[in-house]
C-alpha cells in the first residue's frame, strides 16, 4: 500500500527500474541476549527525498511492516486532510510578519507560520547547525500533526544564509502562500542519477540512551555477521561441532586506568591464520579491531578467488 501511494505522486514520477521503498535496519539489545530491530523507509514523493522511522520490533518484518503503516497513517490518514492550508490566515501568510519585519525573512516567517497553524500546533520549530568544510549547514526540527519532523537545507556559506535556506524550503513544502512554486522537481539529484536516496544526517532518529544502545548492538551484530559469514565461507572444511575460531586476550599489566588496554587475537583453523588487533581501551573494541583485520583478509580472498 505504501509503495501504491508513492508512485501516485503528481509532480514527479519515479524512475522505471528505481526501488521505490529503500529500506534500512537499526538494531539494539533489547536484553543480554534478545536484538530488537527499527525500521527506516526512505522513498521519492513529489520528487522529495523522505524517511520514516518506525518503533522497536521483535523481528525484521515486523520492524518494516510497522514502519510502512505510520507512513501511510501520516500521508494519507491525516497529512492530506491538514496540509497545506494550515494558518489560520491562509491566503497571505506574509502577514503573518511583524510589523518592521522585511519581507525577504523566511525565517522568521517560518516561526510565524508555526506559531499560527493548527498542524504545528504553536510549537516552534528548533534549529542545529553543522560545518561541513567552508560549507554550513542548517536542520530545523518542527512538530507536524503531533510527529517530529527533521528538514536539512544545502550547504551555504554562512550561518544566517543555512538558516534562511531551510525556512525557505520547509515553507515550499508545506506549500504556503507565495512558496508553492519556489522549486520543482531535479533529474539530476542523486537521489534519482544514482537510484539511492541518501541516508539521514546521522542519528537524525536517536536520542543519547538509544545512541549507546545502537553502538552496544552495533558491535556484537559485528561479531555475529563475521562468525556467519566464515561459517558459510569455509562450511565444507570446518568439523561439526567445532568452532570456527579461538579467541586470546592480552592486557597492559602497566596500565592502571579502566577499561585496560587490551589487544585480541583469533586463530581461524579453516584460513590456517592468525590475526592480531590494535592496542585498544577494553576487550570488546580490541575485538572489532581484530575482526576488521578478518573482514579485510576474507574480501582480498575472495575478490582474487
Amino acid at each position: 500500500m505504501l509503495q501504491e501511494f508513492v508512485q501516485t505522486s503528481h509532480k514527479f514520477q519515479v524512475p522505471s527500474n528505481y526501488s521505490v521503498l529503500q529500506w534500512s535496519f537499526d538494531s539494539k539489545m533489547a536484553d543480554a541476549a534478545t536484538l530488537e530491530f527499527r525500521a527506516t523507509v526512505a522513498f521519492l514523493y513529489e520528487g522529495v527525498p523522505h524517511h520514516v522511522v518506525g518503533t522497536w520490533q521483535p523481528k525484521k518484518k515486523d520492524a518494516q511492516r510497522d514502519a510502512a503503516d505510520r507512513a501511510l497513517g501520516l500521508f494519507v490518514g491525516r497529512w492530506g486532510t491538514q496540509i497545506p492550508g494550515v494558518t489560520q490566515n491562509p491566503t497571505d501568510n506574509r502577514k503573518l510578519l511583524p510589523t518592521g519585519v522585511a519581507q525577504e525573512d523566511d525565517e522568521t516567517l517560518l516561526v510565524q507560520h508555526c506559531r499560527h497553524s493548527k498542524a504545528c500546533g504553536g510549537i516552534l520549530p528548533s534549529w542545529s547547525i553543522r560545518w561541513e568544510g567552508d560549507g554550513c549547514r542548517a536542520t530545523v526540527e518542527v512538530s507536524l500533526l503531533g510527529v517530529s519532523h527533521q528538514f536539512a537545507g544545502a550547504a551555504q556559506t554562512s550561518e544566517e544564509a543555512a538558516r534562511v535556506d531551510v525556512a525557505r524550503r520547509l515553507l515550499f513544502y508545506l506549500q504556503c502562500p507565495g512558496f508553492q512554486d519556489t522549486y520543482e522537481p531535479d533529474p539530476s539529484a542523486d537521489a534519482v542519477v544514482t537510484r539511492k536516496i541518501p541516508p539521514p544526517p546521522a542519528n537524525w532518529a536517536h536520542d543519547s540512551v538509544a545512541e549507546g544502545a545502537l553502538e552496544v548492538a552495533e558491535k556484537k551484530t559485528a561479531i555475529m555477521r563475521l562468525q556467519n559469514r566464515l561459517q558459510q565461507t569455509f562450511s565444507h572444511s570446518i568439523r561439526p561441532g567445532s568452532s570456527v575460531w579461538s579467541w586470546s586476550y592480552e592486557t597492559d599489566p602497566d596500565d592502571d586506568d579502566w577499561p585496560a588496554l587490551s589487544c585480541a587475537s583469533v586463530t581461524i583453523p579453516a584460513m590456517g591464520m592468525t590475526f592480531k588487533g590494535d592496542w585498544l581501551r577494553g576487550q570488546r573494541d580490541a575485538q572489532l579491531s581484530t575482526i576488521q583485520q578478518v573482514t579485510r583478509a576474507l574480501d582480498e580472498l575472495e575478490f582474487n578467488s
